[in-house]
Parts: structure tokens; C-alpha cells; sequence
């Protein structure tokens, strides 16, 4: 008899080890193999293997302690691939993965601000892309946007642009608008030093457009409005 229990057990091993993980598995708790999904959930996440992650977390049930925590690591998933998609400068898959994010995430607030900074970055594309009455539409959506974001970099390389622009316009319609455009950005920009190189900008064609009447109220005004902030 304790010959045949002895190889009983011995077979009872071999099968588990034949088994592998699956046969451990059969020996533990629901809780357990909800613990270990769980850790290798969190483990796929921290190495950016967001796809792997997602299937671990999901296999933890309703019934487990450590449910409502997969729940949120599986909400937090499309945000880490909205930054990462961001970070290599895939603007138009991040736009995607940020769209996706619901407003139960803890990230929500987060992700909706990358999704304008990616949003913006898209349309700096667009702008790179386009001639003439198209490019400066897309600046003017660029300078929107700007001021919505109120971004420093932002705003400084935005102003630096529009003063490129102005630089280079040859009609006065034209440089009306880029004009206005500053207007509004000049509004938000709290920065001296974004406020003193714009204003370099104008007065390094203060020639070219003060020689049209047409400007020059507008210009005058700009100039004021930009020194009256660095006080």
C-alpha cells in the first residue's frame, strides 16, 4: 500500500511538472491567479508592453480584491500609449490613442491637454506643408491655438514665426492679419523675454510698415501693447 501511494504522488508531480505553469496554477486560489495576472500586468505595463498588459489585467475577475485596480491600470493603458506615441513624434497615432481616453480615467485631464499639444503639432505640420493664403489660414489656427494653450514655448516660437511672416509679406491685407495674430498672443504672454524679442521683431520692420498708412494705427498699437506689459 505505501508502495502505491508513494507512486501515486511521484505521478501526481510528474504530471504537474509536465503541466507546468497551468498545472501550479490548478493548485492555487482564485485570489492567487488574480494576484499573479496582476503582477504581470503591472509588470508588461512598466515595460511598455501595453498590449500584454491589457490581456494580464483583464484576466483578473469582478469577484477579486484587486479588480477595481486592474480597471484603472487598463484606463491608465491608452494615455501611456498617447505619450508614447508623442514622444516619437507619431502625432497622428497619438491624437488616436488620447481620443480614446474616457473621462472616468485618472488621466483625463492630463491626456486632453497632450491631445491640443498634439493637435497643434499636426497642424505646425500642415503649416510647413502649405504656400500662400493656405499657410497663413493654418498659422492663424496655429495662433489660436496658442493662445488657448498658453504655453510659453508656445507662444514663442509662434510669435517668432508670425513675425517671419510678417517679415517676408508684401501685402498689406496680409500683414493686417499677422498683426492681429500678435495682438492676441501678445494678450496671454506674460514672459519679458517673449514680449522683448516680438517686439524686436516689429521694430526690425518697423520701416517696411510704416511706410503704408494703412498700418501704421495698427502698428503703433502693437508696439504699445507689447511695451506696456513689459513694465
Amino acid at each position: 500500500m505505501g508502495y502505491r501511494k508513494n507512486l501515486g504522488i511521484i505521478l501526481i508531480m510528474t504530471s504537474l511538472l509536465l503541466l507546468g505553469g497551468c498545472g501550479w496554477s490548478m493548485l492555487m486560489t482564485s485570489e492567487e491567479r488574480a494576484a499573479v495576472a496582476f503582477k504581470s500586468g503591472t509588470e508588461a505595463y512598466e515595460t511598455a508592453e501595453f498590449s500584454q498588459a491589457t490581456g494580464f489585467f483583464r484576466q483578473v475577475p469582478p469577484e477579486s480584491a484587486l479588480y477595481n485596480q486592474s480597471v484603472q491600470m487598463i484606463l491608465k493603458i491608452p494615455f501611456q500609449r498617447g505619450m508614447q506615441a508623442f514622444e516619437m513624434q507619431d502625432y497622428d497615432r497619438s491624437v488616436r490613442e488620447f481620443r480614446k481616453i474616457d473621462k472616468t480615467s485618472p488621466d483625463y485631464e492630463k491626456a486632453q491637454r497632450f491631445l491640443q499639444y498634439a493637435i497643434f503639432a499636426q497642424q505646425q505640420d500642415l503649416y510647413n506643408d502649405l504656400k500662400g493664403e493656405d499657410r497663413i489660414k493654418a498659422l492663424g489656427i496655429m495662433a489660436e491655438m496658442a493662445v488657448e494653450l498658453r504655453d510659453t514655448d508656445i507662444l514663442s516660437n509662434s510669435l517668432e514665426t508670425i513675425g517671419s511672416e510678417l517679415s517676408q509679406s508684401s501685402s498689406a491685407s496680409e500683414s493686417e492679419e499677422l498683426m492681429k495674430m500678435m495682438e492676441n498672443m501678445i494678450s496671454v504672454t506674460e514672459d519679458p523675454e517673449v514680449r522683448k524679442n516680438t517686439l524686436n521683431q516689429l521694430l526690425g520692420d518697423f520701416k517696411k510698415l510704416h511706410q503704408n498708412p494703412n498700418l501704421r494705427p495698427q502698428m503703433f498699437n502693437l508696439i504699445g501693447q507689447i511695451k506696456v506689459g513689459m513694465l
